[in-house]
């Protein structure tokens, strides 16, 4: 798991199933309509005027940077590959994984533009390929949330549904954090 962040910038570096070029996270941005201009949504987002959250516009500009040549997309896939085969033998039809997602307590607003790599958590298991749930647990001494991913082998959602509903139930679940 400690490779998280290498796994997902490898399944962001793939050609697609179809074998041409990955699809590029600014394409995604523009939704099949116009063209986005990730530097020029950063000048937009700065005036408050783009539609974009500054994560997805710095992922966007990051893109290039971070694929990685043919050496280490090789390695970085052998690794994908044996932590899948690990997990999907260790879950078997009826097994799930609970893992944090993420590594504090919800974070105040903005504190995660500081710390951009903590999303591997979450990242990392749909560079696996992995249904996950995402289940609330309720709120911390502080007051804070809490919440846990609930992840299964392929084609076993029903069993991440089934778990993080009994959890939810069990820890107390979404709880308004605070009056409006």
């Amino acid at each position: 798991m400690k490779y998280s962040f290498q796994l997902w910038v490898t399944m962001m570096s793939a050609k697609a199933y179809d074998g041409k070029e990955p699809l590029k996270f600014a394409d995604l941005l523009s939704d099949r309509g116009k063209p986005v201009n990730p530097l020029w949504e950063l000048v937009k987002w700065c005036l408050g005027l783009s539609a974009h959250t500054i994560p997805a516009i710095g992922l966007a500009l990051l893109e290039e940077r971070i694929k990685y040549n043919s050496e280490k997309y090789k390695k970085f896939t052998a690794v994908k590959e044996s932590l899948h085969k690990e997990l999907v033998e260790m879950l078997g039809d009826d097994g799930v994984f609970l893992y944090p997602s993420h590594p504090t307590v919800a974070p105040k607003h903005h504190v995660p533009l500081a710390r951009p790599f903590n999303f591997a958590y979450t990242g990392v298991f749909n560079a696996l390929g992995l249904p996950v749930t995402q289940c609330p647990l309720g709120l911390n001494a502080k007051g804070l949330p809490l919440g846990i991913q609930v992840v299964a082998g392929p084609f076993n959602d029903h069993l991440t549904l089934a778990v993080a509903q009994y959890l939810e139930k069990s820890f107390g679940g979404w709880v308004c954090p605070g009056k409006l």
